[in-house]
């Protein structure tokens, strides 16, 4: 194994080292004998048309990060990927399991004290100077809440170290654990997990999160995940990807809550407030080919003061502050194609998924299942305090969080190459917790009839370019690109309302954006402001329950764009949206005889959002 001269920024960690290591760190809840095993890779291999769907969460915490265990979380990441498999798992004291397993799993914990917080809870380490106020804090004692708990263990966010927890053998080791587990629960072809971990920045000054999920491909990773302690400048986490990147340990990094970024996920300058050059945007496009659209705090997609003519605009937001531009995903890719004018290189060409940032480690996505994901204010004891109280981390409403989100991924088979492979190529999309299907192919000339027969995907392939894909320069007769899309409900949510596809452009220094409806539930027409008649709604917030009366279980569509200017960049993806359901705050409601709060929603529409297909001139 080879060690980097800085043990900050980590050095090479073999499976086979890794192996030995283990058997001098037993893992948390596992015997010393369950040593982690090199992964066989798939041999075979289809062809492109022959890419399935497979579903999963890139974002998970378990009492491995500094805050879920302030929270008094006690799941292990073995306990993460066996809820992830389908088995039942303990949280607040109540077995949950998951209805549908998933295909894949990161379990994604704060790199800051990694491991070190929940010895310290549990008395295994002592806090020099700090022990008599770290116990006053977990017991609670003189008033303390959990504002207090989280405040103090969390310095580490914000870059600031603090003696015994900031101890970077404790956090190897806990680091190693986080790798075994990963491998003993891998399972080619019915289970893949990715080792993974959170570089989490968090400014003090205007509490802005410039948080990423580092997610690697295997079977090598580092001997040390790289934190805010080592640098709060993003630009030295790809530093060290890159380092590694270039001795064969491959990874990628997910920015996620651009909605709290105070504008930082989308900006014009680099972390020095230094106009951006062409080779940050180039680094940035590099390192960070994804970025996560919605999760438990909130949907970063849009909102509806950036995007008055969007009628579904409006979906499971929270508060967001400064340049709402650069906090919202659609805004910043219009943003990225401003800055490809003036540098040549979009930092901002990312493909999409969802995950849940869920500090329980029960990936729970189910609406009618799903147990909280923040640790001791997740009780359902209490539900009343569920449904009433704020968030002690966020500040918003603990009712009115989400039950979101999930990545859906179309590749050869469930094996991490073949799953990073798709991460890579982005495609990728996003859901807000179904496992909604959804397919987007983009090419030049007509496109009627091509969604049709059992080999459609793969002509498909051979005609244009899927989800996350960029179109090359169009044919002189080709008229404007045209769209096909295929989608699909999930078996146990709502039947979908209709599948839109949204537009990004360039004009005149200006950006822009445009709504399509391209294929909807049938019986339902034209409004005289032409937007299409809603789908209605079955919704019973008394009950907890809808029916499946309306709405469509599969739509598919064709669209060519009759705007096309093949002189202007251009963005293009698709948005699939359900009919009305209930939220999980309904049905806690209802189980617990509880009322809902004012302003609370009683039902949401769910959605999915595709990787964009790219236009460059």
């Amino acid at each position: 194994m080879t060690i980097s001269s800085n043990p900050g920024r980590a050095g090479l960690c073999s499976i086979a080292a890794l192996a030995l290591l283990a058997s001098c760190t037993q893992p948390v809840g596992d015997s010393a004998e369950a040593a982690p095993v090199t992964p066989q890779a798939s041999a075979y291999v289809p062809a492109a048309g022959d890419r399935q769907v497979y579903f999963g969460d890139l974002h998970l915490h378990t009492s491995f990060s500094l805050d879920a265990a302030a929270a008094k979380t006690e799941t292990t990441p073995e306990d993460a990927y066996r809820f992830a498999r389908g088995e039942p798992v303990s949280y607040l004291g109540r077995t949950h399991r998951r209805h549908v397993p998933l295909d894949f799993l990161a379990v994604t914990d704060h790199a800051e004290f990694l491991g070190n917080v929940r010895r310290a809870m549990n008395g295994e380490i002592t806090l020099p100077g700090d022990q008599q106020e770290w116990q006053r804090l977990y017991s609670h004692q003189g008033g303390a809440t959990m504002f207090e708990l989280f405040g103090y263990a969390a310095s580490g966010l914000f870059g600031e170290s603090r003696p015994g927890l900031n101890d970077p053998a404790l956090s190897r080791d806990t680091w190693l654990q986080t790798i075994a587990a990963a491998e003993r629960y891998n399972e080619p072809g019915r289970f893949t997990t990715f080792v993974a971990f959170e570089y989490s920045p968090t400014f003090r000054a205007n509490s802005a999160h410039l948080h990423r999920n580092v997610i690697f491909r295997g079977p090598d990773y580092p001997a040390m995940p790289f934190s805010a302690l080592d640098s709060m400048d993003h630009r030295d986490l790809w530093a060290y990807a890159e380092n590694h990147r270039a001795r064969g340990v491959e990874s990628l990094m997910i920015p996620h809550n651009a909605n709290l970024s105070v504008g930082g996920a989308f900006p014009f300058t680099d972390p020095s407030s230094e106009p951006m050059s062409a080779d940050y945007a180039a680094r940035r496009a590099r390192n960070e080919p994804l970025v996560e659209i919605t999760q438990i705090k909130g949907t970063s997609e849009t909102r509806p003061e950036l995007s008055p003519q969007d009628e579904f605009a409006d979906f499971e937001l929270i508060g967001s502050e400064g340049d709402m531009d650069g906090n919202y995903v659609r805004p910043g890719l219009q943003r990225g194609m401003q800055i490809a004018e003036m540098l040549g290189v979009n930092p901002f060409e990312q493909g999409f998924v969802g995950a849940t940032d869920y500090h329980s480690g029960i990936s729970a996505t189910e609406e009618d299942n799903y147990p909280g994901g923040l640790g001791m204010s997740d009780d359902q004891r209490n539900a009343a305090a569920i449904l009433t109280e704020l968030s002690p981390v966020i500040g918003s409403p603990l009712a009115n969080l989400s039950a979101s989100g999930l990545t859906g991924v179309w590749a050869e088979s469930n094996t991490r190459e073949a799953i990073f492979a798709a991460f890579q190529r982005r495609e990728t999309f996003a859901t807000s917790g179904p496992r909604i299907r959804v397919r987007l192919f983009a090419g030049w000339g007509e496109a009627d009839g091509l969604a049709e027969g059992g080999d459609w995907a793969e002509r498909a392939y051979r005609w244009g370019v899927p989800m996350g894909g960029t179109l090359a320069p169009r044919r002189a007769d080709a008229g404007g690109p045209s769209f096909v899309v295929q989608a699909a409900r999930d078996p146990r949510s709502g039947n979908l309302d209709r599948v839109q596809i949204v537009k990004l452009w360039r004009e005149d220094g200006r950006s822009f954006e445009r709504i399509y409806d391209v294929a909807w539930s049938p019986g339902r027409r034209r409004m005289p402001d032409g937007r299409l008649e809603p789908v209605g709604n079955t919704v019973d917030a008394s009950r907890a329950t809808y029916t499946n009366t309306i709405g469509a279980a599969e739509l598919v569509g064709t669209w060519q764009d009759p705007d096309f200017d093949p002189g202007q960049q251009a963005i293009y993806y698709a948005r699939v949206i359900e009919i009305p359901t209930p939220r999980w705050a309904t049905y806690l409601s209802v189980a617990a005889g509880v009322p809902l709060s004012e302003g609370t929603p009683a039902w949401l529409q769910e959605r999915a959002w595709t990787s964009p297909v790219y236009y460059r001139p």
